[in-house]
């Protein structure tokens, strides 16, 4: 049984960007002020598929759904790890982009104490796919994460046991229930987990690279 180390990570996998015409590009991602000296960029737009909601959903997983549900959605993880009741799975995609693995992370416990029913607690997200209403999404810089959300504390630090000058750190806004990791300043991944409840409360070890400061 494989235990991988490191709240990071994950994808569904990523769907590759239309090029449009450069005429209609411009249209569409830009709006020239009046005075004509300059545009302004328009925040990035996530369809249904790639939202992330705090304390909700990422794409079509939610928080609670029955894990039946997802296998349907993913088919079966490629990896995972499970003890006591809880289980950790990992569908991996391709960052059509990059080339790279991108994962889906998604922890799962039973929903009640019947023990029937397993449901969605957790779930980690980490390709460009993916972004809040709001344009959070991997790439952002760790001043816009504490701007867009002023409760995030640092929760975490994991220092990669093969590179010791790389760190990993985990800010989390525990009540609205959403965690960022952050290298180097800037975000890798995105976690959505239960409102009032600290990502690491779920946590089971994802990465034998990372080690637990």
């Amino acid at each position: 049984m494989k235990c991988i180390n490191y709240l990071g990570a994950v994808l569904l996998g990523l769907t590759a960007a239309c090029h449009a015409p450069t005429d209609q590009k411009i249209k569409q991602d830009s709006t020239v002020k009046d005075s004509g000296t300059f545009t302004e960029k328009k925040k990035p737009t996530a369809g249904p598929s790639e939202l992330i909601v705090a304390g909700k959903q990422v794409g079509k997983i939610s928080l609670g759904q029955d894990m039946e549900e997802v296998f349907k959605l993913l088919g079966k993880p490629d990896e995972g790890d499970a003890a006591m009741g809880s289980a950790l799975g990992i569908w991996y995609g391709k960052d059509t982009l990059t080339g790279k693995k991108d994962p889906v992370v998604i922890f799962s416990s039973y929903r009640d104490s019947n023990m029937v029913v397993k449901s969605v607690k957790q779930i980690s997200v980490g390709a460009q796919g993916f972004q809040t209403a709001e344009g959070i999404r991997m790439g952002t810089r760790l001043s816009a994460l504490l701007a867009a959300y002023p409760s995030l504390k640092k929760t975490e630090t994991y220092l990669n046991s093969k590179d010791k000058t790389d760190t990993l750190r985990v800010y989390d806004s525990i009540a609205e229930g959403i965690a960022f990791d952050v290298q180097s300043d800037t975000c890798t991944a995105i976690t959505v987990h239960v409102k009032n409840r600290a990502a690491n409360a779920v946590y089971l070890p994802v990465h034998p690279d990372w080690k637990r400061l």
